[in-house]
């Protein structure tokens, strides 16, 4: 299946399961592991297997994709979407973002960690404090953090982020919006997460070789 078909219906099968639906994310982290094993890196766990349990300074915490080498986990990936009450939703979304990554940081410094964020467009509406888009605002916000890396390898920042523009009210299996970019922008976040990766822990085991940043 075209990478286009698989991500659409990873978005299909989100939309079809109730909100409360455990894993709900889950084929679209089979789709994430897959491209990172695309990428070179073999080993990630997650998606249909189900969420991973790691371990954080304050409390444990459940990870969609993840990558352990030498006893340590080495690489995060948590999926998230807001769908509805985007007004609601955004702020908190962005507190859970930087507790999550703090938490674990802070106990093993070592981890990379990314984000990937399913945006419904459908009910997207418009900030009265500045005029954007919660949308354009949240992938705004997001970005901001997602700038962890040599030589400073701050905790509670990101090394990479996804951010999946789709509409609900779109036909089954068209809902991701301009498909190509986001491809493109899916691209660029895996490479990166595996080129960093690559740059900290060069002793993993890849199966293709890494271009350097």
């Amino acid at each position: 299946m075209q990478p286009v078909k698989q991500l659409n219906s990873c978005l299909d099968e989100l939309f079809s399961k109730a909100k409360q639906s455990p894993n709900r994310l889950g084929t679209l982290a089979d789709f994430c592991t897959r491209q990172l094993k695309l990428h070179g890196l073999p080993g990630v766990k997650g998606g249909s297997s189900g969420e991973l349990t790691v371990k954080g300074l304050a409390r444990r915490k459940e990870w969609d994709v993840a990558y352990e080498f030498a006893g340590k986990f080495r690489l995060l990936i948590s999926l998230k979407s807001i769908l509805k009450n985007v007004g609601g939703s955004v702020p908190n979304r962005l507190d859970d973002l930087m507790g999550e990554a703090s938490n674990v940081q802070q106990l093993a410094p070592e981890v990379g960690i990314g984000y990937v964020l399913v945006f419904d467009l459908a009910n997207d509406t418009k900030r009265k404090e500045d005029g954007l888009m919660w949308s354009q605002y949240l992938e705004k916000a997001i970005k901001s953090i997602a700038i962890r890396g040599a030589p400073l390898w701050n905790q509670g920042l990101l090394e990479g982020t996804w951010f999946v523009r789709v509409n609900s009210s779109h036909p089954k299996g068209n809902r991701v919006v301009d498909s190509q970019k986001t491809l493109a922008e899916g691209e660029a976040f895996f490479q990166s997460m595996i080129q960093k990766l690559a740059q900290r822990e060069p002793a993993i085991p890849f199966t293709k070789p890494i271009n350097p940043l």
